[in-house]
């Protein structure tokens, strides 16, 4: 068999690329440049010679700010390196883009695909020592000309389709809408897909012994099917919300300018299986659902596996520095998939012998269960996670330890693998939110409010206030309607009066955690979509 030459191209920090600026406008242009000059129609405009470029010849797939390119020649495949990087350089000069070659002898595979890869990133890692170019101020001006007002007609034409009709495209964070007097939050949605690497492995497996032609084909086929899947839940998500809108089932304060109502969300990112959307504050959580649920009755075309997802959604003023709000919305993506496969592991912990019950991969775990987790914002910068978590830990000491957040959430979980943590489903805790907010839960907002200080100071506290203030923790919880499912008698509770145990309860992390804090937390910066 004659050489072959791969070639992988990928955009390097784009994050920092995508969040350079700290408005929409921009923020939505320098993401839509990352998938603009990764795209085929970019190489093709760009080269403008079959015999250097085609499509069905040279590309393998692409997705997530890379593509993967094959060659039968050097000369073709660093004459079509050379090209291509030299426009981005002049359009866009604060991109940073990173491309390598593999000449394979014989029959191409997965594993060179893989090799490919490692190259990559050994070239990225020697990042420090290299040059890179910076602007001149001219530059500078022409690429954000560019990027804002000349951005690639293939993005304009999906922006006038996926905005719902009757609705504008908002440039700002405050077209966004809200109230200024109550809620005045945007929500950073970041949504990815879960296992997805372990599906490309098993991919990979099953094409072993097949033609390089065939498996070029199946893996172009099962990357385009993610990226158009993915867009779909997205686009089928935003018709939803705008129909609530229209019928006026969903009441938010939208801005208008002198014709149209500007749409409450917006595309950020959409690459792949990587989702970034902003959302008016208070409907963010429920996008995400939505999103996800969509998602999830979608199967791909290559290996015909339906999707799971986990969502991070960061709850922010619009004012708040939107980089680190991204950042949080990812950290928060990452904390949900750690959730799933980790609550697997507490509820099916290693027998006597070593061996568990029932072996089951923390992929195919997350490949199943999908979960959400979120944060409110308001201010206090902390460092990660980690450190804002810290702040939930209960004033008061005992044995176990005692958290106030409930969250993570599981949004699906259609095989039932986390049963024994039915006390996180979304669906509860939505309920439960609604029912404070709709006065069925018959407590002002105020009293609720001060109960969650008591709940601050721990388990005790909160149990001597619910006594003192007559709340009857049964019509607080809503037993019937929520938790009916819930056997009492076989979870691990608190010791102490029976409104202690309604208070918190023992998840399979063993941890103490509160029933109520998440709701009343949320109760004015959130609002139910309904189907």
């Amino acid at each position: 068999m004659e050489k072959k030459y791969l070639v992988i191209l990928e955009v390097s920090q784009k994050q920092a690329f995508i969040f350079s600026s700290n408005k929409l406008k921009d923020n939505v242009a320098n993401s839509a440049v990352i998938a603009w000059v990764t795209d085929s129609d970019f190489f093709q405009e760009v080269i403008g010679d079959a015999s250097i470029y085609k499509e069905e010849n040279n590309l393998v797939y692409a997705g997530g700010g890379h593509t993967i390119l094959v060659f039968d020649s050097k000369d073709q495949a660093k004459e079509f390196v050379w090209r291509v990087t030299l426009q981005i350089h002049k359009d866009y000069p604060n991109l940073e883009m990173f491309a390598k070659l593999l000449e394979c002898e014989q029959e191409i595979g997965g594993e060179d695909l893989k090799r490919l890869s490692q190259e990559l990133e050994k070239k990225k890692s020697r990042r420090g020592a290299s040059f890179h170019q910076r602007t001149f101020g001219i530059e500078e001006r022409n690429f954000k000309e560019k990027s804002e007002k000349e951005k690639p007609e293939k993005e304009k034409k999906l922006d006038r389709e996926w905005m719902p009709e009757g609705f504008k495209a908002p440039l700002t964070l405050e077209q966004l809408g809200g109230d200024k007097n109550k809620s005045n939050f945007i929500a950073v949605v970041h949504i990815d897909g879960n296992s997805m690497g372990k599906r490309v492995e098993n991919l990979r497996k099953s094409l072993e012994g097949k033609s390089w032609e065939e498996y070029r084909k199946a893996f172009y086929c099962f990357s385009c099917s993610i990226d158009e899947q993915f867009k779909a839940a997205y686009k089928e998500m935003t018709e939803e919300v705008a129909e609530r809108l229209r019928k006026g089932k969903l009441k938010l304060n939208l801005v208008k300018d002198s014709s149209e109502y500007y749409f409450p969300i917006r595309r950020v990112i959409t690459a792949g299986d990587d989702i970034c959307f902003i959302a008016e504050g208070r409907i963010g959580l429920e996008c995400a659902r939505i999103f996800i649920e969509k998602l999830a009755k979608k199967r791909n075309m290559q290996d015909k596996q339906s999707y799971a997802a986990c969502a991070g959604v960061a709850i922010v003023h619009q004012k708040y520095p939107f980089y680190r709000a991204y950042e949080l919305a990812e950290e928060l993506c990452s904390n949900a998939k750690r959730f799933i496969a980790s609550t697997y592991a507490e509820l099916h912990p290693v027998s006597e012998d070593g061996s568990k019950k029932e072996e089951i991969d923390s992929a195919e775990i997350c490949a199943n269960v999908c979960a959400i987790d979120w944060h409110i914002e308001y201010g206090e910068m902390k460092d990660g996670l980690e450190e804002i978590r810290q702040m939930y830990q209960t004033i008061e000491k005992e044995e176990e330890p005692q958290r106030l957040e409930l969250r993570p959430y599981i949004l699906s979980d259609p095989k039932g693998l986390l049963e024994k943590e039915e006390i996180r489903r979304y669906s509860k805790f939505k309920k439960l939110m609604q029912q404070m907010q709709t006065g069925d839960i018959n407590y002002a907002r105020g009293k609720l409010k001060e109960f969650r200080q008591y709940l601050k100071e721990g388990e005790t506290a909160a149990a001597h206030y619910m006594k003192t203030k007559q709340m009857n923790d049964m019509e607080l919880l809503g037993y019937q309607d929520i938790f009916t499912e819930i056997d009492y008698s076989k979870v691990k509770i608190g010791s102490g009066s029976h409104l202690e145990r309604k208070t918190f309860i023992q998840t399979a992390d063993k941890k103490k955690r509160c029933l109520y804090f998440d709701a009343i937390e949320l109760l004015d910066t959130f609002l139910a979509i309904e189907e």
